[in-house]
Parts: C-alpha cells; structure tokens; sequence
C-alpha cells in the first residue's frame, strides 16, 4: 500500500485540489482497500474537527479526550499486523488535529465569523440597514440593506472568494499580490489585488464604480479594467460593457452615512433617497427635476432631510396618499 500524504488528502477535502491532484488522489483511493480506509479515517476525523470550528466556544480538553477515546476505539478494531502503521497514522493526525482544536480556540475567541472562512463558505445577508463585516484578510465589507453575498478565504486557496447574490456592498480590499480578491455577480467576475470599489447588481446589471487602486472587470471572456473615477455597467445577458464616469457619489451613501450632493439635478438626489428609504418621493413639475442642489443629508430621517430640501431650493412638499410630492 503506498501511503498518501495527509496534507494533500486534507486539501482534497476542502476541493482546493487542482485537476491534477484530484485525479491522483482518486486513483490512489481506488487502487487499494487500505487506502480507502486510510482515506475514511482522515475524512471522518476531518469532518468532525471541522464542526467543532462551527461552534463559538471550544473545550480544547474535552476534545482531545474524546478524539483519544474515539481513536483507542479504532485502533482495537484494526488487526496485528497493521498496527505499526496505525501507530504512526495516528501520531501525524493527532498532531494536525490537535493544530485544529487549538486554532478552532483561537478563531473563536480572537477573529471575526469564528474563523469559519477559513475552511467554508461564511453567508453574510442584511436587512433593513447596512452593516459593515470586517474579513480574515483585513479586507472591509459594507453590505446596503437588502444584500445577500457569501465569501471564504480557504487556507489552500489561491484566490478570496466573494459571491454576491443580489444587492450592493462597498469594497475595501486588503492588498496580497499573492491571493487576488476575486467577486462573482452571475456571469460577472471582479479581480483585484487591494482597492476599494462599489459593486451593485440590479436585474441583469452589474454596476461596478472604482474608488481607489484598479479592478479588472470579466464577462464571457471580454476583459476591462478600471481607475479611479471610473464606472462600467455590465449586462449579464448580453456581456455588453459600457464605460462612463460617475455622475455623483450618492452610490457611497449607505458607506459614508451621507447624501452628498455637488450640484447635481434633483431628481437623482430624490431617486437616491428613494432608494435608500423605500419612499416614493415623485417631483411633480419638469423644470425641477433638473434643478441643480448643493447640499449634504445625513442618512438619518427622512423627515428631517425633506425640511432641509423645503428651505434649501424654497419647494413646497405634500404627502397624499402614500406618496411624497415635491412642488
């Protein structure tokens, strides 16, 4: 029987094998009955340490006694002859899973989401207001309301990985030329290296708005990479891509806790404070519509935002069933 490392079979188990690595380690199942056996064992102690990362506290003592208990068990099972093998098997797993327990402990106790992304995917969804995650990697996530993603950064992974399902988060992306922060939006791939950037998706468009460093943007093969400044929306049915530059910063609202207004038109104020507080604010005449504001809200109420508007650009505004008439 050849043995088979246990790192490399570790890595298996967490689907960070490369094509390659993955045909030989199924190959190497195969072949043999006592590989088979090797391979259970190491999974099945594998999949049971990896529970214990789930949990928010871990009784390092109580673990270990039972992973003894639960060895001597198998151990007695196993014939004469192999015990020598089993021996030595037993030392190198007990060693990695000793690792495990202690920094099961440390997650826990010490880094945010227990240290679960490390070794799967951590879900991460808001609901009626931001909120803000900081990663394993010193990277910052700010999810708007309504946002749904899931992100790991396994230990043998060569890439962060980050599925946003539906909404906007802000990026600020901790820097390692070694492991690029790589986001999926359906068919929509962002690559970067460290920057920080907006990404939204809304039906089939992804808004991708760069802030800081450079962001690789892909779709069906077509690539494009953008600056500072610069915006790209992306039609997930068509791959068309469109390059523009941001016509305000109210997209950064839900990250700053500010509206901040530079003489833009009204009506993308008002569409952002729709947006931000589900209201149905209508502006009932043309010409104001494009009437230019220059001003800062605080994302707080928007009652009080609405009386600044009032004394700001001397409007009238009316609810009337359900709705929030500017005039």
């Amino acid at each position: 029987m050849e043995t088979m490392n246990e790192e490399k079979l570790i890595k298996y188990l967490l689907q960070e094998s490369d094509a390659e690595e993955t045909k030989a380690i199924q190959k190497w199942i195969s072949e043999d009955e006592a590989n088979q056996k090797q391979f259970e064992e190491i999974k099945w102690i594998w999949d049971s340490s990896s529970l214990l990362l789930e949990k928010s506290e871990v009784d390092e003592n109580q673990a270990w006694q039972n992973f003894t208990q639960l060895r001597d068990k198998q151990q007695a099972k196993k014939l004469q002859s192999n015990q020598r093998f089993l021996q030595s098997t037993w030392v190198r797993v007990a060693a990695a899973v000793t690792l495990i327990f202690v920094s099961a402990w440390v997650y826990s106790t010490f880094l945010p989401q227990s240290g679960k992304a490390y070794f799967s995917s951590v879900e991460l969804q808001s609901e009626d207001s931001p909120i803000e995650v900081p990663l394993l990697d010193g990277t910052q996530i700010t999810l708007n309301k309504k946002t749904a993603l899931n992100y790991s950064q396994k230990l043998f992974a060569s890439q962060r990985k980050v599925n946003l399902k539906s909404g906007e988060a802000f990026f600020d992306v901790k820097r390692n030329e070694n492991k690029p922060f790589v986001i999926q939006s359906e068919g929509v791939q962002i690559t970067v290296l460290g920057t920080s950037f907006h990404v939204k998706t809304t039906g089939n468009i992804t808004e991708v708005i760069v802030v800081t460093g450079s962001v690789q943007v892909e779709i069906d093969g077509k690539k494009e990479v953008l600056k500072p400044e610069e915006k790209l929306s992306v039609n997930q049915e068509t791959g068309e891509m469109l390059k523009t530059t941001p016509s305000n910063n109210l997209y950064n609202y839900y990250v700053s806790k500010r509206f901040q207004a530079d003489g833009i038109p009204l009506q993308e104020l008002v569409a952002s404070l729709n947006e931000a507080y589900d209201s149905n604010i209508e502006i009932a005449r043309g010409e104001l519509k494009e009437l230019n504001i220059t001003t800062t809200l605080e994302y707080g109420s928007l009652e009080k935002n609405l009386e600044v508007l009032r004394e700001t650009l001397n409007l009238t505004i009316v609810q009337q069933s359900g709705r929030i008439i500017i005039q």
